[in-house]
């Protein structure tokens, strides 16, 4: 269409020739066919009405291009979450936590950025096939050198392409392992800045820090060679080719300037293509990774049954239980125990005896390698876990304590309705947390800072069990509750506790045994295995294992 302008730019009379614009001149004939006069001012408009529909497809292609990004952007997200959510607690332990971050957070990222390079490449795609098309139509003969001169250059790309490819899945190890470093930096700053640490740790990850930025200079450098190197190239053909067709194939310029034009415009779209192309084979890496993290998930799925869990109504069995991390020793040991409602039970024995280990089975996090767990008769393989597990209180000796306001740390972000106003000052005058709430200046909405930063040991358990007795639960699973309290500390909670006794069926696992002196039965765990149980004075009288825990503690 430009070159009928240009005649008549140069020439305000000239007569516009159909069959001098080569294969093209179809187009020339519609007007005439039409009984259109091709003049100055048809031209033009015909122009302006082709950009305008040009800058209605870009719009549209722009806008579908934005919908389908945050659609992909958001299911991916949405579908890691879900697939964490219901991800194994088994499979979890046995995960690099460095690689969950990373593939939450950065990992998403870059696949945003290959999907957004993959629509460019589509696109461009397009673009170079209409410019080849008008181009081949054009001058059949000149096309065809061009498209033998592009694909010849295109092989001297493969090369980086395969070193990109190379270096974007190596530098997706290296996030995974320094995202896994920068956990550990954030749990563990207490212990590094005590003991000044903290600048040795800084000096490892600046190591890290640099591996990463090595990595990624190298592919910056691939990228720059690449696009530095096109446009000569892509030049260097054209020339050639010219000359090709002029001096040895006895062409004549002027028919060929037409598809010279499209191929121009065609291989410009072609470099864009290959640098969209190179940016894609930089997210590669990402995308195996995000690839292989949702198939690990999925693979290691919490198994669970269908039927629904409502409360206990008589008592929790465990006939024969054993437990084992894939192929090593037993943990635990052909376990039998009968745990009735609102009865209150203690785990004791030395480390590494198996009572988390019980605790984790009980609580569905683990599930037996043999043996079988009931809850009122109904095998728990039968059940949908998380049913139960939503009638499960934990308490550690950790407090778990969110970046948040008192109310939401209770509440788990219950909306703020009149019933549950209700329910959350209830479980704090439970967990003896009123006179604390009374006295903080924005009462339940008060924000507690990171980890509870602004809140006392004591002050962060009682949070925790006013959680757990918001939640309204028949399972109370208390692992070592108390033992980071100090003993005035540890003495109050534990009178909290006891108040509870009877309201809930209880599971403590104590190391000071002092804590459990008045719980139903004790059970004593030795390498695996219950050796004893009985009340807490029955073992003190029968029990040589536990007299000799008792004379190690001076009880």
């Amino acid at each position: 269409m430009f070159l009928p302008l240009i005649e008549l730019f140069s020439d305000s009379n000239a007569i516009v020739d159909p069959n001098g614009h080569g294969n093209l001149s179809y187009f020339l004939s519609v007007f005439n066919a039409l009984g259109i006069e091709l003049n100055l001012a048809v031209v033009l408009i015909t122009m302006f009405s082709f950009f305008v529909l040009k800058g209605l497809a870009v719009f549209v292609v722009r806008y579908l291009r934005v919908i389908y990004q945050q659609y992909f952007i958001a299911k991916i997200r949405l579908d890691c979450l879900n697939a964490l959510a219901e991800f194994s607690y088994e499979g979890y332990v046995k995960s690099d936590a460095g690689v969950i971050q990373n593939a939450l957070t950065g990992e998403v990222e870059r696949v945003m950025q290959g999907f957004k390079n993959y629509t460019d490449i589509l696109q461009q795609l397009m673009m170079l096939l209409t410019y080849t098309t008008l181009a081949v139509l054009s001058s059949p003969e000149f096309a065809l050198l061009i498209v033998v001169g592009a694909f010849l250059s295109n092989l001297i790309f493969t090369t980086l392409y395969r070193k990109t490819k190379i270096l974007s899945s190596i530098l997706v190890k290296d996030n995974n392992a320094f995202q896994g470093y920068i956990i550990q930096a954030v749990v563990f700053f207490k212990y590094l800045k005590a003991t000044a640490t903290m600048p040795m740790y800084a000096n490892f990850l600046k190591l890290k820090v640099e591996e990463i930025e090595k990595t990624n200079k190298k592919m910056g450098v691939l990228s720059s060679i690449m696009l530095g190197a096109k446009e000569p190239i892509t030049i260097g053909i054209v020339v050639l080719v010219i000359y090709i067709q002029i001096t040895i194939l006895n062409g004549v310029f002027s028919s060929i300037v037409l598809s010279l034009l499209m191929f121009y415009r065609g291989l410009t779209s072609l470099n864009t293509l290959q640098n969209s192309y190179n940016q894609f084979l930089g997210k590669i890496g990402s995308m195996e990774n995000m690839d292989s993290f949702m198939k690990n998930l999925k693979t290691k799925a919490t198994k669970t049954g269908k039927a629904t869990f409502n409360h206990i109504s008589q008592c929790i069995q465990l006939s024969d239980v054993s437990f084992s991390y894939n192929t090593s020793a037993d943990v635990l040991k052909n376990i039998t125990l009968e745990i009735k409602k609102n009865e209150s039970i203690a785990f004791v024995g030395e480390s590494g005896s198996g009572k988390t280990t019980l605790l984790n089975i009980i609580s569905g996090l683990l599930t037996p390698s043999k043996g079988e767990m009931r809850i009122d008769g109904v095998d728990t393989k039968t059940l949908n876990i998380a049913t139960f597990q939503q009638r499960i209180g934990y308490i550690t000796q950790e407090p778990v304590i969110f970046d948040d306001t008192i109310f939401n740390n209770v509440t788990l972000w219950s909306q703020k309705t009149a019933q549950n106003l209700k329910k959350f000052y209830k479980a704090i005058t439970q967990a003896n947390l009123t006179q604390f709430l009374e006295n903080s200046e924005g009462k339940e909405n008060t924000q507690v800072g990171s980890n509870g930063v602004s809140l006392s040991g004591g002050q962060k358990q009682r949070i925790t069990i006013a959680r757990e007795l918001f939640k309204e639960v028949d399972l109370l699973l208390l692992d070592e509750a108390t033992s980071a309290l100090d003993s005035e500390t540890e003495n109050n909670i534990q009178q909290n506790i006891e108040q509870l006794k009877g309201k809930y069926t209880m599971i403590t696992i104590a190391h000071r045994l002092t804590t459990i002196k008045n719980v139903d039965k004790v059970y004593v765990f030795d390498k695996g295995t219950i050796v004893d149980s009985g009340s807490y004075e029955e073992l003190l009288e029968n029990s040589v294992a536990f007299k000799k825990m008792i004379s190690y503690q001076q009880v």
